[in-house]
C-alpha cells in the first residue's frame, strides 16, 4: 500500500492558481484517479451556469479533474429536451455529451418521467390517456434515441413515489391520465431506443429504511414486480439529499439503511447508485469546523457503500461548489465538498483518504436466493452478497478453475462492475476460463440453492 500523509498533519486544500490547480497531491491523486482504480465512478452535476459560459474557469478544471461521470442540473429534463410539441432542443445536452466525450467521463441523463419541470403543452392532454401515451412514447423514443449509445444511463422515471405514505404519487401528470403503468411502459420504450443504456428508477428518501411504511419499502415491492415481469430495469438512483443529523432532534438519513436497500436490490439482480448527493446543514446556523468534518465522515459512509456492496457502482454529487446549489431552496447549506470559492472541504479530504485506503475483500461466501439462472437475461448482473458457511470450494491454477465439494456446478464470470463474461458447467470439478483477458474477476460457482463467489486474479 502507498504511503498516506495523516489528514490532520498535512494540508489537503486546493490553491487555485490562474486557470490551473496546484495540489499538496501528485497530479494522479485525485477522486477521479481513485475512483477508476476502484472501478467505481464518482461525479457531480454540470451546473446550469455552466451551459451559458457563467462559471469561472476553476470550476471546469476541478470537475474534469475530480470526477469521471457527470449529469446536467436541468438540461435533459423534459421542458428542456421538448419545450414545445414534438420540436425537440438538444443542444444544452449535445454540449454536455461533447465535454464528457473529450474528458473520458460517463453520461448519465436526468429525467424523462417526472412530475416536476414538464412544460404546459402536456398538461392539454392530462384528460386523454392514449394522446398522453403517445406524447410520453414519442419523447423517450426521440430523446434517448438522439443520445443512443453516448448516454450510458437514464433515470426512465424520477420521484413516482409520494412522500407522504408509500404510494403512487397521485398528482402526476403521467399518473393522472395514464396511471402507474405509464412507469412500465417508459422502461420498455427506453430499452427499445437504446437496448444498452443502464435503465434507472430514482428517487429522494430511499435512506430512510427499507420497512414496509417507508419509501425504500414500498419501491422494493415494485422492483420485485418490475423483475418478475420482465420489466427491463437495471439500477436504482437513490437522490440523498440529506441534512446533518445533529442539527435537529429528528434523524434524517442513515448509510446503514441506504445499505440495506443495496443489499435487497443485489437479491433482485438490480444495482443501487447515489445519483444526487448532498449533506447541508440548516439555514443561518453557525458551521463550526467541527461540523464540517463530521460531514466529511458522513460523506465517507456513503462512499463506503459504492465501495464495498457489489451492486453498487456510482457516487455522484449534486453540484461542486457550495457558492452554486440548490439547497437554499430547502433552507440548507454549505452541503457539498467545495467551498464557495472552490476550495476542498474535509469532505474532500475524507473522500480522498477512503478512496486512497480501500483494499476490496478477497472473498465472499454468498447464498443464492433466485429461483432461476438469470445470468444471461442482463447485462449489468450484480452479485448477491450474505455471509455464511459452504461446502464448495475452488481455486484458480493458471487459466483452469478448480472446484471440489460437488461434481456438477455451473460456473460464472464477472467483471469487477458485475456484467458477466463468461458462463460454463463443470461436470468434473474443473472448467478452462478460455478467452478472458488479464485482470480482477468474480467467479461464481453455484449447486443448487447454494453458491460461492470468491475475487481472483486470471493472468
Amino acid at each position: 500500500m502507498r504511503n498516506l500523509f495523516p489528514v490532520s498533519g498535512f494540508m489537503l486544500s486546493v490553491a487555485l492558481i490562474g486557470a490551473g490547480i496546484a495540489s499538496t497531491f501528485a497530479a494522479d491523486e485525485t477522486l477521479r484517479s481513485y475512483a477508476e482504480k476502484n472501478d467505481i465512478y464518482i461525479g457531480a452535476i454540470l451546473n446550469s451556469q455552466w451551459f451559458g459560459g457563467g462559471l469561472p474557469a476553476q470550476y471546469e478544471q476541478i470537475h474534469k479533474t475530480q470526477f469521471n461521470i457527470v449529469v446536467a442540473e436541468n438540461e435533459m429534463k423534459f421542458d428542456a429536451t421538448e419545450p414545445s410539441e414534438n420540436r425537440f432542443n438538444y443542444n444544452n445536452g449535445d454540449k454536455m455529451v461533447k465535454y464528457a466525450k473529450q474528458n473520458g467521463m460517463r453520461v448519465r441523463g436526468h429525467a424523462l418521467a417526472w412530475h416536476s419541470q414538464v412544460p404546459n403543452w402536456v398538461n392539454n392532454y392530462k384528460n386523454d390517456k392514449k394522446k398522453l401515451l403517445s406524447v410520453l412514447k414519442n419523447h423517450i423514443n426521440n430523446v434517448v434515441g438522439h443520445w443512443k449509445g453516448q448516454v450510458d444511463e437514464w433515470d426512465v422515471v424520477n420521484e413516482a413515489i409520494s412522500n407522504n405514505e408509500p404510494m403512487w404519487r397521485s398528482y402526476s401528470v403521467w399518473y393522472q391520465g395514464i396511471g402507474p403503468e405509464f412507469i412500465d411502459s417508459a422502461f420498455v420504450w427506453a430499452h427499445a431506443a437504446d437496448p444498452d443504456a443502464e435503465l434507472c428508477y430514482n428517487d429522494y428518501n430511499l435512506e430512510q429504511g427499507v420497512n414496509p411504511k417507508a419509501k425504500a419499502g414500498f419501491l422494493l415491492e415494485q422492483v420485485k414486480r418490475w423483475v418478475a415481469n420482465g420489466i427491463p430495469i437495471t439500477c436504482v438512483g437513490s437522490q440523498t439529499h440529506v441534512e446533518d443529523t445533529t442539527t435537529d432532534k429528528h434523524f434524517i438519513g442513515s448509510p446503514d439503511s441506504l445499505r440495506s436497500l443495496a443489499r435487497e436490490l443485489a437479491k433482485l439482480n438490480i444495482k443501487l447508485k447515489i445519483t444526487e448527493l448532498d449533506i447541508g446543514f440548516k439555514s443561518g446556523i453557525n458551521v463550526s469546523k467541527s461540523d464540517l468534518e463530521r460531514q466529511g465522515q458522513t460523506f465517507r459512509q456513503y462512499l463506503d457503500i459504492i465501495l464495498e456492496e457489489p451492486n453498487a457502482d456510482t457516487y455522484l454529487i449534486w453540484g461542486v461548489s457550495d457558492k452554486w446549489s440548490w439547497l437554499g431552496g430547502l433552507n440548507r447549506q454549505k452541503g457539498l465538498i467545495y467551498d464557495d470559492n472552490l476550495k476542498p472541504k474535509p469532505a474532500f479530504d475524507s473522500l480522498l483518504v477512503r478512496l486512497q485506503n480501500f483494499e476490496p475483500p478477497q472473498d465472499t461466501i454468498v447464498t443464492d436466493t433466485t429461483s432461476s439462472d438469470t445470468t444471461a437475461q442482463d447485462s449489468s448482473i450484480a452479485i448477491a452478497q450474505s455471509a455464511g458457511p459452504g461446502s464448495v470450494t475452488m481455486h484458480v491454477a493458471g487459466r483452469t478453475l478448480f472446484i471440489a465439494g460437488t461434481q456438477s456446478a455451473k460456473v460464472d464470470v464477472f467483471d469487477m462492475r458485475g456484467r458477466p463474461v463468461f458462463s460454463a458447467r463443470s461436470e468434473n470439478g474443473s472448467v478452462e476460463l478460455k478467452g478472458i483477458p488479464e485482470g480482477l474477476y468474480v467467479v461464481r460457482v453455484r449447486n443448487g440453492s447454494a453458491s460461492l463467489t470468491k475475487r481472483f486474479a486470471i493472468k
